[in-house]
């Protein structure tokens, strides 16, 4: 990597340092591109597998124009940019279109903060919001729930066997671990009083679910930070009783 002493004279030959130096900066441009790539195909979110993907783009072109002097590599490294730059375009457009009410933000920064709003959109139309007077119920013991419910407002009472075994407060979500597993309600769940309430469809969710992948992780990773929250509160009597 250092400069070369001429056999004959002993004077120092620039050049060398110099053709080290293109040569490490064409190794580094050259790789950076395939390595901006696989990070790219490792994101979960897709807003970020574009924007590496953008970069991968640009770092391919300059290696192309620069050093190759490929045209052909050329025109394709500014085709696959500008394919991700129109991609992401629509995803930015789509998040700023998309518009929430109250409860619907209340969901959306509660349960699925990972979101894009143009996804948390997508999800709220599998379900509707709904006001039911107490006495409603939203599982029933040993049957499959229907809706995945979030409740905004309310409280609602857990049955198990006919007898009472807990409440629900608000914010609450309920139903999911039989949405999660395909299994029967383990509980009946009932309105104490009125309760305004999300319910999600279970075979709509689950369609969305297949159709984005980055939906269904968010969607599996909240089912499951909430059932663990869930039986944190639960065990906590027992535990204090110890």
């Amino acid at each position: 990597m250092a400069s070369i002493i001429s056999h004959t004279d002993g004077r120092i030959i620039p050049n060398a340092m110099h053709f080290d130096t293109a040569f490490i900066n064409r190794l580094l441009v050259g790789n950076i591109e395939y390595i901006l790539l696989v990070v790219s195909m490792m994101m979960t979110r897709m807003v970020w597998l574009r924007i590496l993907a953008i970069a991968s783009g640009l770092a391919g072109l300059i290696y192309s124009a620069c050093w190759l002097h490929d045209p052909v590599g050329v025109f394709w490294e500014i085709t696959f940019t500008l394919v991700n730059v129109v991609q992401l375009a629509v995803i930015k457009y789509r998040n700023f279109a998309a518009r929430f009410s109250d409860t619907d933000r209340d969901f959306y920064t509660r349960i699925f903060p990972q979101l894009e709003p143009h996804q948390m959109r997508r999800l709220l139309k599998t379900g509707q919001w709904l006001t039911a007077p107490a006495g409603t119920e939203l599982t029933h013991q040993d049957a499959v729930v229907s809706h995945l419910c979030y409740l905004y407002s309310g409280n609602l009472e857990v049955v198990v066997n006919d007898f009472p075994v807990g409440v629900c407060a608000a914010k609450s979500l309920i139903g999911e671990i039989s949405i999660a597993s395909g299994q029967p309600a383990s509980a009946t769940v009932v309105a104490r009083d009125e309760i305004h309430y999300l319910a999600l469809e279970r075979e709509a969710l689950h369609k969305l679910m297949k159709a984005d992948a980055e939906i269904a992780h968010a969607v599996e990773r909240s089912l499951r930070r909430n059932l663990e929250t869930t039986l944190i509160q639960r065990t906590k009597p027992a535990v204090s009783g110890v």
